[in-house]
Formats: C-alpha cells, structure tokens, sequence
C-alpha cells in the first residue's frame, strides 16, 4: 500500500464478472436446454457427456459452480463429487438426477453436495439455486478487506479504521478476483498465467510477470504484506486466496 492508498479513477467501462459453470450430463437433451439458459443469464459455461471430461474440465477450468448429473457414465456423478472434494476443493456441486430416495440424497450430501434438484425440473428452479450458491459480487473478507466484482472496486481499511479504494490495475484486479472467485483452491501458475494474462506460463519471464503482479497486490490489499493473509503461496503449485 505504500503508506497510503491513491485516489480512484473509475474504468471508463465496466467489465461485469463472469462465473464459469461446469455443466455435465451425458443426456444432450440436458445439455441443449440448459446451456443456453445459464449464458442468458450470462454466466461462461463448460460442458461435459461423462465423468472422465468433466474432471478433466474440473481440473484445467477451475469452474466457480459445478452441475453434476449423477447418472453420467462412469466415472459417475457421485464418484466425480467424491474427487473433486478428496482433493480439497469446496467448489459448490448441484446434482441433477431422476433418483429421488432418501438414501440417495443422503449419499449425496454425504459426499459433499450442495443441493440437489430431481429431473424433470423447471429451468427457473434451477437458475435460482445456481444463483443462490454462487459467490456475491460483493464480498467481504475479515473485516478489512472488499472486493464488489460488478463494480470492480476493491476496499481496504486504513490505519484509522476507515474503508478507502485500493487503486489496482485491471490486470491487478483481474487476477484477484480470479483467485477469490477460486477462493480457498490453489491455482497454478501456467493456470493464472492462462486465465488472467491469456499468455502461456512456460517461461521464465512470463512467471516473474505474474510475481510480480503478486507481489504488487499485496502491497495495496494486505494487512501486512510481509506476512499475506489473503494471498498465499500454495508451495509447490502457484497461489490461493485464503478467504478466512
């Protein structure tokens, strides 16, 4: 931060923020119906026919919600769920699915689901639910960071308690909240590079770019930038953004 936060100047646009959802369901049926529904929404969608693309999409995308069916050929719905949150990631998980016992609902949330919707079902049902388990555009993290992606504005607390706008670049302010968007989950290198630069992370000079953006971050949102609360180094992979 430099001792002090500099004045604001608004973007002369505004870029709304756009999550990425996994949809995967080997019925193409679904897939037709449903994809177009989620991008009027305005939502990036990615779609996957059976298990093995859609960890594969899960791995390489780092989708913000995931739309799992859970009678996809194998691996299955469950078995996918099971991976993905063996592996640590918290990402939220809809199950579509036409088994509508007790035992199966309870597997399913046993294994980590967040909600759960019986087919047929109605498409504003299930637009509401992927609303409600997305992440708010406005977020705040331990009562001395904000981060509003609609906007595109990120608040700080001052030295005297105060909240003021951290002035960030747009690439500054692309990248985190690339990693708040994926809070919690470490990203790599050659991933932000990809996804936030849209250069390719196989050099060193490309890596020293997205070090350096870090290390400028945490200078203008860090309590302590010394001691990072919020971004952190995931030793071995890239960085993650610790939301608690």
């Amino acid at each position: 931060m430099n001792g002090s936060h500099s004045s604001f100047t608004p973007l002369p646009y505004i870029i709304f923020a756009m999550f990425k959802i996994l949809l995967a369901d080997d019925n193409p049926n679904i897939l037709s119906f449903v994809q177009p529904a989620l991008e009027r929404e305005g939502y990036g969608v990615l779609t996957a026919a059976d298990g093995v693309e859609a960890l594969h999409q899960w791995e390489t995308e780092h989708p913000a919600l995931i739309v799992l069916d859970i009678e996809m050929p194998d691996p299955n719905g469950l078995a996918v769920c099971r991976k993905i949150r063996d592996a640590g990631d918290s990402v939220p998980i809809i199950f579509l699915t036409v088994r509508d016992s007790v035992s199966d609902l309870e597997l399913g949330f046993s294994l980590g689901a967040s909600d759960y919707i019986s087919k047929p079902f109605d498409i504003r049902e299930l637009l509401a639910r992927v609303k409600a388990r997305l992440p708010r555009p406005l977020q705040e993290f331990g009562n001395c960071l904000r981060v509003d992606a609609l906007r595109r504005v990120v608040m700080v607390r001052n030295a005297t308690g105060s909240w003021v706008v951290a002035d960030l670049t747009p690439r500054e302010f692309d990248l985190l909240n690339y990693l708040v968007t994926n809070a919690g989950r470490p990203i790599g290198r050659i991933a932000l590079l990809e996804a936030v630069f849209d250069i390719p992370g196989d050099s060193d000079i490309e890596t020293k770019t997205l070090e350096k953006h870090v290390w400028s971050l945490r200078q203008k949102i860090e309590p302590n930038p010394k001691e990072p609360r919020f971004i952190l180094n995931a030793r071995g992979v890239g960085y993650k953004f610790d939301p608690d």
